[in-house]
């Protein structure tokens, strides 16, 4: 593995910029605009890709062969999604949550729908994966007073697996497997659909030269990995500095751990062929995407980690950053080097960089990123290249889920390095 740590931050700037530069590139076939536009848009799915873990992304480039097959897919899913929003669009909010919920867990709902009436309160939570709350009230109440309309959906369920199933079986085992695999990765697969004219150029690229497209994708994760590692090391440095700081920091964590949006699995992400609900502004296939574990812990070893996303919100946008006036500072001053530095935003620190930018200097567009996120397919909003958080729902939630914390590496946007467990409720 590669790394960078002895190389100065400029140097190790330059050299991912030359690597993006090289990246999806197709030679003689655009003006100078053309080019320039089609760079900042490949550079953005490459970037997206790069943090999975090597299996993730071998999936990815395996799938992007077919972009026939993922168009298919999209317009089935549509056309699920759709009838799924009317079948449900009689109900009241609140039962609609419910149905989003059982969505999450296909098991389930076969089994809720082929379950003969009458059964007890007990029996339906024996059956739950979990003994998370929302779900024993989503399994009960649709249960007792939904039934046909959750054999309804279980039927829509089946019909697209079935479909499912039919436009990949013309395709080789290894593409086969890749696509089963995105299936349960919505926000992968989405991010490739949504984008079908990038993913068929890498797509392509990678059909010509496999090994290299292998190379730099890995190169690229592990100079990400790398800079991770550094970021988490600076943070505990300079928190460890000062031990009134870092006592607060313990009580602050206790205090986020403590509050009604932690504890909950977050790791059931919403159904590829129903959506996560339709009233979220900004794409979220994975609840508790906000509210997840602090992303930092206290070991043998001291302070691990680093602040998540949720954390931050939490402290900055919460006001709870005026209970802790220690550890407010030291935010600040890591905030305020990174800043100086001009530092290059990575996987681990971009969740706190982005909620502090918003509450120290809102709308500031100073902090140079690593990549041009894509927009999403539902807003058509995108994020500026140089790290601009005007548009911060945008950059750290549909980032967070297509950045490795879920399904990916679990240093997601924000969270602990190589860790954390990110658990929470929506």
């Amino acid at each position: 593995m590669k790394t960078f740590k002895h190389v100065p931050a400029f140097e190790q700037v330059k050299a991912r910029a030359a690597f993006l530069v090289l990246l999806l590139i197709s030679a003689g076939s655009f003006t100078a605009a053309a080019q320039s536009n089609k760079l900042e848009t490949d550079k953005g799915i490459a970037a997206s890709i790069a943090p999975y873990d090597a299996d993730v992304r071998l999936a990815i480039l395996q799938a992007s062969q077919y972009p026939n097959t993922l168009v298919q897919l999209q317009k089935s899913q549509t056309q699920t999604v759709a009838s799924f929003q009317k079948m449900i669009s009689r109900f009241r909010k609140q039962k609609q949550e419910w149905f989003y919920t059982i969505t999450r867990y296909p098991d389930l709902m076969h089994q809720l729908a082929s379950l003969p009436p009458r059964q007890t309160q007990e029996a339906i939570y024996k059956l739950l994966p979990s003994q998370d709350a929302d779900l024993k009230v989503a399994a009960w109440k649709l249960y007792k007073n939904e039934k046909k309309n959750l054999a309804k959906l279980d039927n829509v369920r089946m019909a697209a697996n079935r479909e499912f199933e039919n436009s990949i079986a013309h395709l080789g085992i290894p593409a086969r497997d890749a696509f089963r695999k995105l299936q349960a990765m919505p926000d992968v697969l989405t991010l490739l659909t949504n984008n079908i004219e990038l993913t068929t150029r890498l797509g392509e690229h990678y059909k010509r030269n496999p090994s290299q497209v292998l190379a730099q994708l890995t190169t690229l994760h592990d100079n990400l990995e790398v800079q991770n590692q550094q970021e988490v090391a600076d943070f505990k440095k300079q928190v460890e500095k000062d031990p009134k700081a870092m006592k607060e920091l313990q009580e602050a964590s206790n205090a986020y751990t403590a509050n009604n949006y932690y504890g909950n699995p977050y790791y059931y992400p919403y159904s590829y062929w129903f959506g996560y609900p339709y009233w979220y502004p900004y794409p979220m296939w994975y609840p508790g995407m906000f509210w997840y574990s602090p992303g930092f812990y206290f070991g043998v070893g001291g302070l691990c980690g680093f602040p998540s996303y949720g954390f931050s919100f939490w402290f900055y946008q919460g006001g709870y950053y005026t209970r802790y006036p220690h550890l407010y500072h030291v935010f600040g001053t890591y905030y305020q080097n990174n800043l100086a530095k001009d530092r290059v935003l990575g996987t681990v620190n971009r969740g706190f960089m982005g909620v502090a930018t918003t509450h120290y200097q809102p709308g500031s567009t100073r902090m140079s990123a690593l990549t041009s996120p894509l927009s999403n397919g539902r807003q058509g909003r995108v994020v500026n290249q140089v790290g601009s958080y005007t548009n911060r729902v945008n950059a750290n939630s549909y980032h967070a889920q297509s950045w490795g914390g879920f399904g990916g590496r679990g240093g997601a946007i924000g969270g602990g390095f190589h860790g954390g467990g990110h658990i929470g409720r929506h």
